[in-house]
């Protein structure tokens, strides 16, 4: 290790530092993101199209944000995207369904990250006054540690083929 490494500090790289930010467009969102979200049913590129169609509804005064799609990044200071989340809203009953959430693994912080969108779902919901949280993960231990827990009812799957 020569001196110049030895007198740099190492970058803090912390939640806290992140903030949200509600986007419009997909394209503030790096692919590497979408591709790292484990057992998506979907395409990256059709994500990409997905939200454009989605992200931004056609009214008499023009183009107005979605109220019921929600595409959000967490940005770093330097206003980078380092994470997103995509969830929708039902308003029959008042409910919010979190489809992805990725971040960058220089951020994830051993599932810290996790701890940073709770506090922003949690809020979210308070704010627009709704009901629940429903989130589809192949990890719910991160989520039960923030109180989300498993739902009464259960998701079935029928893919075309039958079973046995």
């Amino acid at each position: 290790m020569n001196q110049l490494e030895k007198d740099v500090k190492p970058i803090d790289k912390k939640a806290s530092d992140l903030r949200w930010v509600r986007v419009f467009t997909p394209t503030h969102i790096p692919k590497s993101l979408v591709e790292q979200v484990k057992d998506r049913d979907y395409e990256v590129e059709d994500f990409y199209k997905y939200q454009e169609l989605h992200c931004l509804r056609q009214t008499s005064e023009g183009p107005t944000l979605n109220p019921l799609n929600h595409l959000y990044v967490l940005v770093d200071k330097e206003n980078l995207t380092k994470g997103f989340v995509w969830f929708t809203i039902d308003t029959l009953g008042k409910d919010i369904y979190i489809h992805t959430f990725s971040m960058d693994k220089e951020y994830w912080f051993k599932g810290k990250a996790v701890d940073k969108l709770a506090i922003f779902i949690k809020d979210f919901k308070k704010k627009a006054d709704l009901k629940k949280v429903y989130w589809i993960t192949n990890y719910p231990k991160h989520s039960m540690r923030h109180g989300f827990k498993r739902s009464k009812s259960v998701l079935m799957e029928y893919t075309g083929e039958e079973n046995g």
